[in-house]
């Protein structure tokens, strides 16, 4: 590693040493199961909040900063907000093979993940129903039972 360090700084944001070949990989399923998951679980707790009536901006301040927040729901959560999918900095096409690749990294290690599982649903319906363009924050619209390429309200 000590070889390639100084590249890795120079062409990297930060980065960490994993271990043998194959951990690095190992790694990003696990921060990517992660996202999936806090996406899914923001999006619902929206959803939540919008068919409740509270205010939406309210909801996203007061949970900025509390122990519910999460990079996701700081993130993606003015997204589903708005109902914002373009542009789409992570779109549903981008980050679904990455899913598929985790259920096979879970199966392999004999886990049963049902949170995954569940979240990996609702994006395989995005994908399915030709959201793959779009920000992973559209499974809002999974969840509400919205059509993410209209501008209607979800009710």
């Amino acid at each position: 590693m000590d070889q390639v360090a100084a590249v890795l700084d120079a062409v990297s944001g930060p980065w960490v040493y994993t271990g043998e070949f194959g951990t690095g990989a190992r790694m990003k399923y696990i921060a990517n199961l992660l996202l999936a998951v806090h996406t899914v679980a923001a999006a619902e707790a929206l959803a939540l909040a919008r068919r409740s009536g509270l205010d939406l901006d309210l909801v996203q301040s007061t949970l900025d900063g509390s122990i519910a927040e999460s990079a996701i729901w700081k993130q993606r959560g003015p997204l589903m907000r708005d109902r914002a999918w373009t542009p789409a900095p992570g779109p549903v096409a981008t980050l679904h093979p990455i899913l598929e690749q985790i259920e096979d990294c879970a199966a392999n290690a004999g886990l049963t993940a049902p949170v995954f599982s569940a979240a990996k649903e609702v994006f395989d319906k995005a994908l399915a129903d030709g959201w793959g363009d779009l920000d992973i924050a559209c499974v809002h619209d999974q969840i509400s039972g919205a059509p993410a390429l209209s501008q209607e309200e979800p009710s």
